[in-house]
């Protein structure tokens, strides 16, 4: 199960990966803004981040060895195929850095289970995903959230129920 999601600004995209999350094991990595708004940080889920941009005369710029430091740990991440891969979100600054790009291109092509938070918009990196990857591409809007959350979980629960655990669940 690999999904791009795309949609406007605060219509839902990281909500739904956050339902998804506690009912799966993750890999993979979140932006976030710190409090301040000034610094975008690429935090992934095993705790490790990095600075990725920062904002200045009020426009993001791209911070370059933020990114090649999560290229490099993007790249080297080990994806079992009992984990989903989540990206969330993959933006403009993106464009800037072709090792960054490479390394999410190489994570979903070794990924199983994949959801990846596309920003939408008309970027070049991204046109590429959605072109090149195979991969089906939802938009998420206000009218169809409660929908397209809701097959995803009927998604994740039969990927789930189809992956079975070493030795099974029965034990040995």
């Amino acid at each position: 199960m690999k999904y791009f999601v795309t949609g406007e600004r605060n219509v839902g995209k990281t909500y739904l990966v956050e339902k998804i999350k506690p009912l799966v094991n993750v890999k993979g990595f979140e932006t976030r803004f710190e409090p301040e708004g000034q610094r975008l940080f690429l935090h992934f889920l095993n705790g490790l981040s990095f600075m990725i941009g920062e904002r200045n005369s009020g426009r993001l710029r791209i911070i370059e060895e933020g990114f090649k430091e999560a290229a490099r740990e993007l790249g080297t991440m080990e994806i079992p195929e009992s984990c989903f891969l989540i990206m969330d979100e993959i933006g403009y600054l993106e464009e800037e850095s072709p090792e960054f790009q490479q390394a999410v291109v190489a994570a979903i092509r070794r990924s199983k289970n994949c959801i990846c938070v596309l920003r939408k918009g008309n970027y070049s990196f991204i046109d590429h995903l959605k072109r090149s990857m195979g991969i089906r591409s939802v938009e998420l809007t206000v009218d169809n959230r409660d929908e397209i959350l809701n097959r995803l979980l009927r998604e994740v629960e039969k990927e789930r129920t189809n992956t079975s655990s070493p030795g099974g669940d029965e034990g040995i």
